[in-house]
């Protein structure tokens, strides 16, 4: 591998501190905040960050007396772009074969092309077993390489509208769905709770992309449309009564968390009954009519200290959610769609399947059935993962949540989200050792609970709001000021990843390749000018 075979395109002046030189570089080269470069001490070979760089110029300062008689000359920008360079400030992040800091007089060269057989030298890896590539360094041809077996680390992908987030969560499933082993494709099986849709595509017309994967299925709360389609059901077993009372009662209040008097008082009419008695009880017409039976009954015994006026209010509460959750979306069943069976059957097959929560998949849902659906998937993952790892058989899962604030939320978002919040933090806490990568998509860093945050030790940035910049960096362990004076103004398509799985093991800036199948999905919408163009 020759990192130093390009022609030198700057030289360092100086040696700073903390591994830091100064060079001057030349005018003609275009560089960026967190670009990588090489730099050459006779033999010895470093990689350099830029931290931070400005233009000067040799001949002209800024209250030169002969600026303001050239300043409405043309001629002015030919002298001074004769004379401008740039100096700027590296970091060594890496070094080969030598523990030194370059000495001033050091060359400057960008990194050159490298072949794939020559990436685990660059990166001071023994082979490029359990890595896949990512992307481009900024400046470079040269892909980051990711470490899978830092997954079980869980991840963090954060960006505003319009940063590129949702490409680039489609360019990682694509990554992670065509894994090279020797002559085959595998996969890391992936279930996904898909918020707006934009993953349907791979269940219909671009499944092919994703070569390492032979079980690919989307659940929808409507009738099934094309072939990989199936409704979601689900088996309220799995919950606790204090769970579904506290449900119940928020969808008859919203997300102000319902009232604790009538809460309390299904809790109680639940807990008379087994747990796997709940998908009839709360499934079925019957059931339900009983269960209000068991209510009229309690409130009349004055000994229990309920009344009447808390019984018609969790009656009221019962028939809400008979209509949003038992009618309209058939969500309840003892014989449930999506179980234990459907992870192991994920997993022989290297297996995506996508819970769309899209309006065109599921019509009408709320946040608060979105939390009962993801709580529900989070206990059944937990419970698969356990038992596997515990009788003998390692098994792993990639969990991706997007708008992930509406089930880990931080105090400072108005949401209640009871039902999924403990058992999140039980994934992000000890799922990583029974074979569970949480991703955590968000728009919005800082609604999202700062306990969950921490467990996350890889990072996706793309742009940021300001606002959320301090809870990156307090999440992130830091990032050098060259790429925390970035995210607020980062181009779409780049991103900055920084944590285990980065095998440069210091933050980096990467392109990522567009791919116009990664960017035609199903929650995309056409310019405007072309559809009202078109015949």
């Amino acid at each position: 591998m020759d990192l130093d075979k390009n022609e030198p395109v700057g030289i360092v002046l100086q040696k700073g501190q903390n591994n830091a030189v100064r060079a001057i570089l030349a005018q003609n080269l275009d560089v960026s905040m967190g670009q990588l470069l090489v730099v050459q001490d006779h033999e010895k070979i470093s990689l350099g960050r830029i931290e931070s760089f400005e233009y000067i110029n040799n001949f002209f300062a800024e209250d030169s007396e002969l600026i303001r008689p050239l300043s409405g000359s043309s001629e002015i920008y030919s002298l001074l772009s004769s004379g401008t360079v740039t100096r700027a400030d590296l970091s060594i992040i890496r070094r080969y074969g030598h523990s030194s800091t370059p000495k001033p007089g050091s060359l400057i060269k960008t990194l050159p092309e490298i072949n794939d057989s020559d990436l685990p030298d660059f990166y001071g890896l023994p082979d490029f077993n359990g890595y896949i590539k990512y992307g481009r360094l900024a400046g470079s041809n040269i892909p980051l390489l990711l470490d899978l077996n830092s997954i079980t680390m869980h991840v963090g992908i954060f960006g505003e509208t319009g940063s590129g987030k949702s490409y680039n969560m489609r360019y990682l499933l694509y990554n992670l769905s065509s894994i090279r082993i020797g002559e085959k494709d595998e996969a890391i099986p992936v279930m996904l709770i898909d918020a707006n849709g934009d993953y349907a595509d791979f269940t219909y017309t671009n499944s092919n992309m994703l070569t390492g994967r032979r079980w690919i299925k989307r659940y929808v709360l409507r009738d099934p449309v094309f072939p990989n389609d199936q409704r979601l059901t689900i088996d309220l077993s799995l919950f606790s009564p204090r769970d579904l009372a506290e449900f119940i009662t928020s969808l008859k209040y919203g997300q102000s968390g319902g009232n604790a008097l009538q809460s309390n008082f299904l809790e109680y009419i639940l807990s008379l009954h087994d747990q796997k008695d709940f998908n009839f009880l709360l499934g079925t017409p019957t059931g339900l009519d009983n269960l209000k039976q068991e209510i009229n009954e309690a409130a009349s015994n004055k000994e229990l200290g309920f009344n009447y006026s808390t019984s018609r209010s969790i009656q009221s509460a019962l028939e809400i959610f008979r209509n949003k959750v038992v009618n309209k979306l058939a969500l309840v069943s003892s014989n449930a769609s999506l179980t234990e069976n459907t992870l192991e059957v994920m997993w022989r097959s290297r297996g995506l399947a996508t819970v769309d929560f899209s309006a065109d998949a599921s019509p009408g849902i709320d946040i608060t059935t979105k939390q009962l659906i993801v709580s529900y998937i989070s206990r059944i993952t937990y419970n698969y993962l356990t038992r596997t790892k515990y009788n003998g058989s390692q098994r792993f899962l990639a969990f991706i949540i997007e708008e992930a604030q509406n089930y880990i939320p931080s105090n400072d978002y108005p949401v209640n989200a009871n039902l999924t919040k403990d058992i999140l933090v039980t994934l992000a806490t000890q799922g990583r050792k029974f074979g569970l990568s949480l991703f955590l998509v968000s728009q919005r860093p800082a609604f999202i609970d700062k306990y969950v945050l921490s467990m996350l030790n890889t990072f996706f940035f793309h742009r940021i709001y300001h606002e959320d910049v301090r809870y990156v960096m307090s999440a992130s362990g830091g990032l050098p000021e060259s790429l925390s004076h970035a995210l607020t103004s980062l181009d779409t398509g780049y991103v900055i990843v920084n944590g285990l799985m980065s095998a440069m093991r210091s933050p980096v800036l990467v392109k990522i390749p567009w791919d116009a199948r990664l960017g035609s999905y199903a929650g995309s919408v056409e310019r405007v000018e072309r559809v009202l163009s078109a015949d």
